[in-house]
């Protein structure tokens, strides 16, 4: 037998007892312990719950600084914000590949980077149900976002195939808050993300770092003039 990943491969089944069950007069046997495993399977299903990831930015920019370094194009962490986005777009549009999947150990990366990417490799393993938002911690740019979303390209991950994973920015630093509007203003203009998260964007915000930053009264201020803005984009 094959394992199950995917949630209609146990859900179909399971229907089509509780339906010819129904159907030829045994109702009390399919409203039994068979519907409230139905219902336990529409509130669980395969995974009980999905798997976040939390990873901070600078971990992305250094695992495309050694991916650019290695293709001869230059050094992603030396670009500028305006440079990458455009290598990005480029990049989410192009059907090529970064790498070979199966080389990423044998590359001569840095280890950091190559733990970085087998994290995205593991995470591609997963069914589409197993997996749910990408936290970016420490994201000051629109280039922080769409890093992980070409990340996650890389290893099959995307919108069109239902398993990319949101991708959600969480601003901490009292400077990240304030110029959270226009990260999320560029973002949107990017037909390739626009198109990924068809309108739907999740954002976090951070009390932690911008309350040491500026003193409690002040980041929540930040926090909340933030929000507003954002939810206004």
């Amino acid at each position: 037998p094959q394992p199950i990943f995917h949630r209609s491969d146990l859900k179909d089944p399971l229907m089509t007892m509780y339906q010819s069950l129904s159907s030829t007069g045994y109702s009390e046997v399919a409203d039994g312990k068979l519907k409230d495993l139905l219902r336990k399977f529409s509130a669980f299903g395969l995974t009980l719950t999905p798997l976040d990831i939390r990873e901070e930015s600078d971990k992305h920019t250094a695992a495309l600084d050694a991916v650019t370094k290695s293709l001869g194009i230059g050094s992603y962490e030396s670009w500028d914000e305006k440079t990458r986005l455009n290598w990005l777009n480029n990049e989410l549009s192009s059907k090529r590949p970064l790498f070979r999947i199966r080389d990423v150990a044998n590359m001569g990366y840095p280890e950091g980077v190559v733990k970085t990417l087998q994290t995205f490799e593991m995470a591609s393993t997963l069914g589409s149900g197993s997996t749910g938002a990408y936290v970016i911690s420490q994201a000051r740019t629109a280039s922080d976002v769409l890093a992980v979303m070409l990340l996650q390209k890389q290893f099959g991950m995307t919108s069109e195939n239902g398993r990319m994973m949101r991708v959600v920015p969480l601003f901490e630093t009292l400077t990240d808050l304030e110029n959270a509007p226009d990260v999320v203003d560029t973002l949107f203009s990017s037909d390739n993300y626009l198109g990924a998260v068809k309108g739907v964007q999740e954002i976090m915000v951070g009390y932690s770092d911008s309350a040491k930053d500026a003193g409690r009264l002040a980041a929540c201020w930040a926090q909340y003039t933030a929000q507003e803005k954002v939810s206004a984009v």
